[in-house]
């Protein structure tokens, strides 16, 4: 069964914030299909966890954070998928490594999803191009 994934981003709380980043999977592409959405959340300034979060609609908002857009990487099979929590909490380490290495918090979850994107899209399990336009995605508030 082919799914489809895609960069969800949220309003910032002010316009020097950064968005909130999150990677959703649905098998529809309406925007009132179901998503399963992976993020990191912060525990502290420089620590972060993994977070999946089930049945939830592609365009809602999150938690007190309004839905701002999206962007459609491209469509994964099931192997992907069943590797996706895997490359979360990966992706979630090498944020954590980093930061802990500098003694700030540098890495976010821009850098979360672009870790991701950029190991499926190597793999060839996403199309060329699209760490490119993720870049492009709006970061900041």
């Amino acid at each position: 069964m082919v799914a489809y994934l895609w960069l969800v981003w949220y309003e910032a709380p002010a316009r020097r914030l950064p968005k909130h980043w999150a990677l959703a999977v649905t098998y529809e592409t309406h925007e009132r299909a179901y998503a399963t959405f992976y993020e990191i959340t912060g525990d502290s300034p420089i620590r972060y966890q993994p977070k999946v979060v089930r049945r939830v609609h592609l365009v809602s908002d999150h938690g007190t954070m309004a839905f701002d857009g999206k962007l459609l990487l491209g469509e994964i099979n099931d192997s992907v998928l069943g590797a996706l929590e895997m490359y979360s909490d990966t992706a979630a380490e090498l944020v954590n490594s980093h930061n802990r290495k500098s003694g700030r918090a540098e890495y976010n979850c821009h850098n979360w999803a672009t870790i991701i994107v950029r190991s499926l899209e190597d793999a060839l399990l996403l199309p060329p191009g699209t760490v490119a336009r993720v870049e492009k995605c709006p970061k900041f508030g």
